[in-house]
C-alpha cells in the first residue's frame, strides 16, 4: 500500500514526538540512574540549551544553502541515531555530556526543518498540515504513558531504547520523502538568519518586551521539565501515574490549540501571553507546596495556558508586528530566547536549587512568571498594533 504525502509527514512527526515524549520527562530519570546529581542534571540540560542557540540556526542555514533539506534531514537523523545508541556506552557525567553535545547540534534543527517542508507542501495543497502534525501530539502522549508504565519493570534504559527506536522510524520517514524540484524550493525562512536585520530587530523595545514575556512564561517550565518526574517519584507516585499526568497536560494543550482560531481573533497577543503568565503564577505556586494528588490533574490543565496561550500570543505578535521580510529573523531571535538563553538560565537555576530545596524550587518559577506578567502588561501598553520598523 502506497503512503500518501500526508501519511509520510504524519510518520515523521510521530517519530519526532515519540522521541520527545520519552526524552523530555524521562531523560532526567535515566541520568539519575547513572548516579548524576540534581546539579549535574541541571547543568547538562542547561549547557544543551546554550549550545542549541548557536548551532540550530547555523545547521538550518547550511541546509537552506545546500538546497536539499530532505537529504540534510536524512544525515541529521542518522547522526542522531548513532548518538542515541552511544548513550548506552556511557556511564558518567563527561561521556554523557560529550554525546549530548553532538546530539544538541544535530537534533534540534530536525523539527523546524520538517515544519518548513510540511508547510511548503501544505501551502501547495498537497496535504493538511494540521492533520499531519496532530499525529506528533498523539505519539507524544503514547510515549508518556507507555514509557512511564515500563520504567518500573524494565528499568531506566527503556528510555534510551525507546528513543533509539524512534530514531530508526525518523530516518525511515525521511527516506520516504524527497527533495522538491528547483522550482518548488522557495521555502521562505528555512533557518535563514539575516544578521543585520536581526540586530535592527532586537533594538526594538516592543519586540524585546514581547519576546521576553513569552520566553519567560515558557522558561517557567524548567523545574517541571527537568525535575517534575523525579519530584513526583520522590512523593511516591508510580511511573504509570506520572506518565498519565504528563500525557493529560498535552491532551488539554492540544484541545486548546485545536480550537485556537476564535481565541486569537478575540484576544490580543499581549493578553494571551499575560493569561499564560498568570496561569504560571498559579500553577507553580501551588506545585511548590506539594498539593494533594486529586489537584494534580487540575493543575496539569493549566499547561494549556502556560504553554499554549503564551505560544499563541507570541506567534500572533510576530505575524502582526514584524515586517514579512524579517519574519524568519524574528522567529530565530525569539527561538534563541525561548528555547535557549532564558530556558537554559532557568534550567541551570533549577539544578542549583532543587537538590537543597526540592519542590519549593517551583517558587523560583513563580517569580519568573511574575516578571513575564509585567513584561506582557508593559507590551500591551506600548504596542499600538502597528508593524515594527525593520
Amino acid at each position: 500500500m502506497t503512503m500518501s504525502l500526508e501519511q509520510r509527514y504524519a510518520f515523521a512527526y510521530g517519530a519526532i514526538f515519540l522521541a520527545m515524549g520519552t526524552f523530555l520527562p524521562y531523560f532526567p530519570v535515566w541520568l539519575k540512574s547513572h548516579g548524576l546529581s540534581a546539579y549535574e542534571i541541571g547543568l547538562l540540560l542547561g549547557i544543551s540549551g546554550v549550545v542549541r542557540i548557536a548551532t540550530m540556526p547555523v545547521i538550518a542555514y547550511l541546509a537552506d544553502r545546500a538546497g536539499q533539506p530532505v537529504f540534510t534531514l536524512r544525515l541529521l537523523t542518522l547522526v542522531a541515531l548513532v548518538c542515541n545508541c552511544a548513550y548506552l556506552a556511557t556511564g558518567s557525567f563527561w561521556p554523557i555530556l560529550a554525546v549530548l553535545m553532538v546530539m544538541t547540534v544535530v537534533g534540534p534543527p530536525i523539527m523546524p526543518m520538517t515544519d518548513a517542508l510540511a508547510m511548503r507542501d501544505s501551502e501547495a495543497g498537497k496535504l493538511s498540515y494540521g492533520r499531519a502534525r496532530a499525529w506528533g501530539s498523539v505519539a507524544f502522549i503514547i510515549a508518556n504513558l507507555v514509557v512511564g508504565g515500563l520504567l518500573g519493570s524494565l528499568g531506566a534504559n527503556v528510555v534510551i531504547w525507546t528513543v533509539i527506536g524512534a530514531g530508526v522510524f525518523n530516518f525511515i520517514a525521511y527516506l520516504l520523502l524527497t527533495d522538491a524540484p528547483d522550482t518548488e524550493r522557495q521555502v521562505g525562512g528555512v533557518g535563514r538568519v539575516d544578521i543585520a536585520s536581526a540586530v535592527r530587530l532586537v533594538r526594538s523595545p516592543v519586540f524585546l518586551l514581547f519576546a521576553f514575556a513569552s520566553a519567560g512564561v515558557q522558561a517557567t517550565h524548567a523545574v517541571y521539565y527537568a525535575f517534575g518526574t523525579l519530584h513526583w517519584q520522590a512523593l511516591g507516585l508510580s511511573d504509570s501515574v506520572i506518565g498519565a499526568l504528563w500525557a493529560w497536560a498535552v491532551v488539554v494543550e492540544v484541545a486548546l490549540l485545536w480550537q485556537a482560531a476564535p481565541i486569537v481573533r478575540r484576544v490580543s497577543p499581549a493578553l494571551l501571553i499575560l493569561l499564560g503568565a498568570g496561569a504560571a503564577v498559579v500553577r507553580w505556586t501551588v506545585m511548590a507546596v506539594d498539593p494533594p494528588f486529586w489537584s494534580l490533574p487540575l493543575l496539569q490543565c493549566l499547561h494549556a495556558m502556560t504553554f499554549g496561550l503564551a505560544h499563541l500570543g507570541i506567534m500572533q505578535f510576530l505575524v502582526r508586528a514584524v515586517p514579512p521580510g524579517l519574519a524568519s529573523t524574528a522567529q530565530s531571535v525569539y527561538s534563541a530566547l525561548a528555547g535557549g538563553v532564558v530556558m537554559a538560565g532557568a534550567t541551570f537555576l533549577a539544578g542549583r536549587l532543587y537538590g537543597d530545596h526540592g519542590g519549593v524550587t517551583y517558587l523560583a518559577m513563580t517569580a519568573l512568571a511574575v516578571l513575564a506578567c509585567g513584561a506582557a502588561l508593559l507590551g500591551h501598553r506600548t504596542w499600538n498594533g502597528e508593524r515594527i520598523d525593520g
